[in-house]
């Protein structure tokens, strides 16, 4: 009898404590220190694995959303020349709801024209490799991809892919013009590629503010498919946003200026005071 009332007493036990486990809450996401990628196309805080492959001790977390919003966890450790690795999908209800462990030799980053991806290598288990994260920007054949693109003092330059036209400003009054204008297919790949680096679908912190006279500003409108996306700020935006989108639109304007036939276009006849 005795036994019997210690096996139900242990089954209740155990009862309570998988419910208990099932139900405990969802680890709290740090929007600022870990790296969080919507399906490998809008990922947060990429930078902070390159931190992490140039250290040689500390974590990092990279978390995963599926299609459904449930949060998958990889968490990274650095354990003296190896890096253990914390796999938990436990709160994944299309998953196997398990927490598993293994050491691996290394993180890798490894960057081509069309994906980007960080790996970790020489893992103990069935697989030697497991991607930790992996970014597609490979421009689909027949997907619209266009830019509008006006920058400069007062805006007075312009790219506009769309329309085929490139305006310089020569700052007279006037402007000369580009017609008929199309980027490769290997600098819209480019393109493409900065803009998905620079997290374009992601909200920006930027700024038109500037109390320097005169400023050059930027105005930028992307349309990939149905969407669009609209970035406005000036060259005093100096934030960590405002820093990777004049890098990407300075880079956009260097292909430009390397054409040919920009470079046929009339001199700057004028300066702005």
């Amino acid at each position: 009898m005795r036994k019997g009332l210690v096996a139900a007493a242990l089954l209740a036990v155990w009862i309570v404590s998988g419910c208990f486990e099932k139900e405990q809450a969802v680890p709290i996401i740090d929007e600022a220190m870990d790296v969080i990628s919507q399906h490998g196309v809008n990922v947060k805080n990429r930078g902070k694995l390159d931190a992490f492959i140039d250290q040689t001790e500390g974590t990092q977390r990279v978390v995963h959303y599926t299609i459904e919003g449930d949060p998958v966890f990889h968490e990274l450790k650095h354990i003296g020349d190896r890096i253990e690795l914390r796999y938990d999908n436990r709160w994944d209800r299309e998953g196997n709801q398990q927490v598993t462990t293994r050491m691996c030799s290394e993180l890798k980053l490894v960057e081509t024209d069309t994906y980007l991806s960080y790996t970790l290598t020489g893992c103990d288990g069935e697989r030697s490799e497991v991607d930790i994260l992996r970014m597609e920007y490979e421009l689909r054949p027949k997907v619209t991809f266009d830019m509008e693109l006006r920058f400069g003092v007062n805006q007075r330059n312009e790219i506009n892919t769309k329309e085929r036209t490139v305006a310089k400003d020569l700052q007279n009054g006037g402007t000369a013009a580009i017609r008929d204008f199309e980027f490769t297919d290997k600098e819209s790949q480019s393109i493409y590629k900065a803009l998905v680096l620079a997290d374009y679908q992601e909200d920006k912190s930027l700024t038109t503010v500037c109390n320097k006279k005169p400023h050059e500003s930027f105005d930028l409108t992307v349309k990939l498919a149905n969407e669009s996306y609209h970035y406005a700020w000036s060259e005093c935006d100096k934030s960590e946003d405002g820093k990777r989108m004049t890098m990407l639109v300075d880079d956009i304007i260097g292909m430009v200026e390397e054409r040919e036939e920009y470079k046929r276009l009339p001199a700057v006849q004028g300066y702005y005071e």
